[in-house]
């Protein structure tokens, strides 16, 4: 009997196991050749290792007001069978673990962060209310954003896919689609899940007539993510696990680190005290990015093109002084004593739109 087996040749994986003599460990293929291997040669669906580090540009989330609502809990669950998954996983615990996770990201990167829950405990409320009362805890703090975490269902077992929602109309909700777009790459990247849809942000009308109750009651930038289905089983599975809540989490992380790299435009009135008919007001543009300092900050970082600008909801007068980034606004003559709302919206160089585009004027006696 010959000493030698030969050399017994079996395909493993990417490539082939190669078995040299008796008792000799196989020699595995290692990873694919990173210059050499044709991109569809690798698996999109292949999980990354899961490590989260803090990137450099999270520190642009220093002292960003962001609330985080882990969907449901506080609404009826009828015949106990409401927002689960085949197997009977819960969306409003998935909800919440990823809501945890990604408040210890944002935390690590100074932000400001508030959950309208915190723990598996209902209220008892009315759904209306509920809502309410969540997307109150955000206009309480005027927050920067509301972010409502949720899960999606379908009848049908298949579907598995992330969707971004936003209020109404675009024009209604520049912000927060700026957030959206961002949020939806993070979830990308971080859940690499097999399909995507035609249009994955998208307004709640789509969903219902007057939109998403959470959304609709939001006086501040808000947005509703619904990350992956629970009603598919491959995906129930992996919901069930910790480590997977917290890829979703790091996922909604970097996406909301990139949106406050991109700047968070701001304005504010260059004066106290009322307001003169037949005057102007003067409002200060932050871009979100000129007052961080560093090469270029001296650049005008708004688009003339892009400046919104309505008082009590109709176009008004005004001009744009870009050196000094301000807007002056040209009161008409006939405008009546008392509280006036006073719009201002535009875009900076990465198309992000004022967090907080409407002020409050008081005007006063001629």
């Amino acid at each position: 009997m010959s000493f030698w087996f030969g050399v017994l040749v079996g395909v493993a994986g990417m490539g082939a196991a190669v078995w040299a003599v008796r008792g000799q460990a196989p020699v595995l293929p290692g990873p694919p050749d990173p210059v050499k291997t044709p991109p569809r040669a690798y698996s999109w669906t292949e999980q990354p290792p899961p490590v989260f580090p803090i990137p450099p540009y999270a520190r642009f989330l220093k002292g960003v007001s962001i609330v985080l609502d882990p969907g449901h809990v506080g609404q009826q669950d009828p015949g106990g069978t409401w927002k689960r998954g085949p197997t009977g996983l819960r969306e409003a615990e998935v909800n919440l673990r990823v809501a945890l996770f990604l408040r210890e990201f944002l935390e690590a990167a100074e932000a400001r962060v508030v959950l309208t829950r915190e723990r598996e405990e209902s209220l008892n409320l009315p759904d209306d209310e509920d809502l309410r009362r969540r997307a109150a805890v955000a206009n309480e703090r005027h927050a920067d954003l509301l972010l409502s975490i949720h899960h999606n269902a379908d009848n049908d077992p298949r579907p598995n896919f992330t969707t971004l929602f936003y209020h109404a109309a675009p024009d209604q909700s520049a912000a927060g689609l700026c957030a959206a777009r961002y949020l939806l790459a993070g979830l990308d990247d971080a859940l690499r899940l097999d399909k995507q849809i035609e249009c994955a942000v998208l307004s709640d009308r789509v969903l219902h007539k007057n939109g998403l109750a959470v959304l609709r009651e939001a006086e501040v930038p808000a947005v509703l993510s619904e990350a992956s289905f629970h009603s598919n089983p491959q995906e129930e599975a992996r919901l069930r696990d910790p480590a997977y809540n917290r890829r979703e989490a790091y996922g909604l992380f970097l996406g909301l680190a990139r949106w406050a790299q991109a700047g968070l435009p701001r304005i504010a009135l260059a004066q106290a005290g009322a307001a003169r008919a037949g005057q102007d007001v003067v409002v200060t543009l932050d871009d979100g990015l000129g007052s961080r300092g560093g090469w270029g900050a001296d650049a005008t970082q708004i688009s003339a093109a892009a400046v919104v600008v309505r008082l009590d909801g109709k176009p008004a007068h005004y001009t744009f002084d870009a050196g000094k980034r301000q807007v002056h606004v040209s009161l008409p003559k006939a405008l009546h004593e008392g509280r006036h709302e006073l719009f201002v919206d535009f875009e900076n160089i990465f198309g992000q739109h004022v967090l907080h585009p409407a002020l409050g004027v008081e005007v006063g006696k001629p």
